[in-house]
């Protein structure tokens, strides 16, 4: 399509790149914007989101390698990203979260604003890194990375517009579940096992976040009409 956006001598800007840059850039800038207005310190948040990044790429390569281990029978193969490209996803969605999480609790933030104020961020990094996957790769896959990017970036403008209105309603974290329910079921798409797994923990949350759907559970005792009855040597009631 169109992968290399500038080359110039031995400077090459992939189209890519630059855009996941920009993802991670505008990303952060909500996550910090976010987190502040929560009352979290702003030089933490921008620690989470700089190592979040860095781990999330980590386990990236990580996850890629080890799904693929056929094609790297030494560690240069391994080490050198950009003569032998290749990050997975689900390594990259694992590893931010974990750090997220874990951030969150030694920091003692507030559990669910901060958890809804990454999902905001992260939407905007896949936003990007979606489109610029679709400007990459070749024909077959670029139609589906479109639609995943448009998708994303109707859903993010909803939440956005649900953040304002169902606080009253929903308990806080109905965003996450949504999240998580919405992105797997895109992801169910390309990665059966992996879009399953956030539709079910999604789901999960769901039922845990919003009461009524927890009440429709509950098994409702059956009423018994009471009938009007002479009594015939037996009291009834």
């Amino acid at each position: 399509m169109w992968p290399t956006l500038i080359a110039f001598g031995p400077l090459v800007i992939h189209s890519f790149g630059f855009l996941l840059a920009l993802g991670v850039f505008f990303g952060g800038f909500v996550f910090w914007q976010k987190g502040r207005e929560e009352g979290t310190a702003e030089e933490e948040l921008m620690d989470c989101w700089l190592v979040s990044g860095i781990v999330s790429l980590l386990t990236a390569r990580v996850w890629f390698v080890l799904t693929n281990w056929g094609q790297f029978n030494n560690w240069y193969r391994i080490i050198f990203l950009t003569k032998f490209p290749g990050l997975a996803y689900e390594g990259a969605f694992f590893g931010f979260w974990l750090i997220v999480v874990i951030w969150a609790v030694r920091k003692h933030w507030p559990w669910w604003p901060i958890l809804e104020t990454a999902v905001f961020a992260e939407l905007i990094v896949e936003i990007f890194g979606r489109l610029g996957r679709w400007l990459a790769v070749g024909t077959i896959k670029m139609p589906f990375e479109l639609i995943f990017s448009a998708s994303l970036a109707l859903f993010y403008f909803i939440f956005k517009k649900w953040e304002k209105k169902y606080r009253s309603a929903f308990k806080p974290g109905f965003l996450v579940a949504a999240y998580l329910l919405v992105l797997g079921t895109i992801n169910a798409l390309v990665t059966l096992w992996f879009g399953l797994i956030l539709v079910i923990g999604g789901y999960l949350l769901l039922i845990n976040r919003w009461g009524k759907l927890a009440e429709l559970f509950k098994k409702q005792p059956v009423a018994i009409k009471k009938h009007n009855r002479k009594k015939l040597g037996f009291d009834f009631k």
